[in-house]
């Protein structure tokens, strides 16, 4: 089976009336935005004639494929259209289409696919098969790699039909699991860590649920790697604690002066490691000092290391509040849990800040001898005893939060203790 494609001229559709030949599919708004834009496209590129690529024109009810339309120019050159044009099946039920990408709705049956653009349509007679799968052959361009860095398995999936479909497969490594893996076993590209021999096979599961594997596929993995270098993206290897980065992993092979990235493929460690978290691609500072807490980024691969030094850093508070210090009470014999928050020099907030110092201040409101009757603790709890004693109501008493940093700052708040 061939594709069909129609093939007209802009020149005479615009002579008699472009506007009045482009209605399929009902006139409605989104339609003609998309068609008018296919008018201006085509005229740009002087796009004369269209047709869908050729394919085996089967896809499996259990698989997929990516269909294209391919136009020509005045020139004879070819122009993909794929993304550009209005994609349609004669059978919603046997699946959807976007983009020229074909799901199947899980039905077998047979349907007539149609791409629109700028007037000129082109239509192929797709089967959606139930076809069983019966084998699996996998293969790769070269047969090897160099450490460290990632590479792409073919698969083609045989039929009882005599044909090979798109399907869905999972890949592993069945020996030298220690040297690669397949990060998603959807996906057919395998990350290598160290040199070695490989085994790799993919599988599917035909329609009766059965396994379908292919025969072990010996795959080398060669050495080559010979310098990582390490980064994050800052002018300044400087982090503030809770402040992140980007981190940045090449590797340099033999004597090239490319680098290669390989991010995906390393172990990434920090010492000291309470000062810096590492989140996938990302390193977070953690604990740091005013003056700087010096740390050390090591990324590992293939027996090779890379290493960058970072300095993390204290946040710098600009200014303390204690939350909702126009109403603090307490009632004696009971607890009360204080907070704050922290304006930073980079005008952001936090609650969970480093180096904090709560404390009742000296108040002659307390009795003598009764001092240790009211108190607070580091985390900003304030205890009062009940047989503390008290003239009145309440009496009024002075809490107090400070923070060390480049520079100290402290505020301060009125709690009242009630009978």
């Amino acid at each position: 089976m061939r594709s069909n494609g129609i093939h007209f001229s802009l020149a005479l559709l615009a002579s008699v009336g472009l506007f009045s030949l482009t209605g399929c599919g009902g006139g409605d708004g989104d339609g003609d935005s998309a068609r008018l834009a296919q008018i201006a496209d085509a005229s740009k590129n002087t796009v004369t004639s269209i047709a869908i690529a050729d394919n085996e024109q089967y896809v499996h009810y259990k698989g997929f494929y990516q269909f294209e339309l391919l136009g020509n120019d005045g020139s004879g050159n070819a122009v993909n259209l794929t993304k550009k044009a209005t994609w349609k099946i004669s059978d919603p039920s046997l699946g959807k289409i976007k983009d020229g990408y074909f799901t199947p709705a899980g039905g077998s049956g047979d349907f007539t696919l149609t791409a629109e653009y700028a007037g000129l349509a082109a239509t192929q007679q797709i089967n959606v098969s139930n076809a069983n799968l019966i084998g699996i052959t996998v293969s790769h361009p070269t047969g090897s790699v160099e450490e460290c860095r990632n590479t792409t398995f073919t698969a083609t999936a045989q039929f009882d039909n005599g044909k090979n479909l798109p399907y869905p497969l999972t890949w592993r490594v069945i020996e030298g699991g220690a040297n690669a893996s397949f990060k998603d076993a959807e996906k057919n590209t395998l990350n290598t860590t160290n040199s070695g021999i490989i085994t790799v096979i993919a599988a599917g599961v035909d329609n009766a649920g059965t396994e379908v594997k292919s025969l072990p596929y010996s795959f080398n993995i060669s050495e080559g790697l010979t310098r990582i270098d390490v980064a994050i993206d800052r002018t300044n290897p400087e982090l503030s604690s809770e402040e992140s980065a980007n981190v940045s992993v090449k590797g340099i092979y033999g004597d090239s002066s490319n680098p290669v990235d390989i991010l995906e493929n390393t172990s990434l460690s920090a010492s000291p490691s309470e000062s810096l978290a590492i989140q996938g691609t990302k390193v977070i500072g953690k604990k740091g000092s005013v003056s700087g807490t010096k740390v050390t980024l090591t990324a590992t691969c293939g027996g090779v290391e890379g290493k960058q030094d970072l300095t993390i850093k204290e946040r710098d508070v600009k200014s303390l509040q204690i939350n909702n210090a126009n109403s603090l009470r307490v009632d004696r014999g009971e607890n009360l849990d204080l907070s704050a928050t922290a304006t930073f020099a980079d005008n952001t907030t936090d609650q969970d800040f480093k180096n904090v110092t709560w404390r009742i201040r000296d108040n002659d409101v307390i009795p003598d001898g009764e001092e240790s009757r009211v108190t607070i603790n580091e985390e900003g709890l304030v205890t009062v005893a009940g047989n503390l004693s008290i003239n009145g109501t309440f009496i009024t008493v002075i809490v107090e939060v400070e923070v060390t940093g480049k520079t100290s700052v402290k505020t301060t708040a009125s709690l009242n203790i009630y009978r």
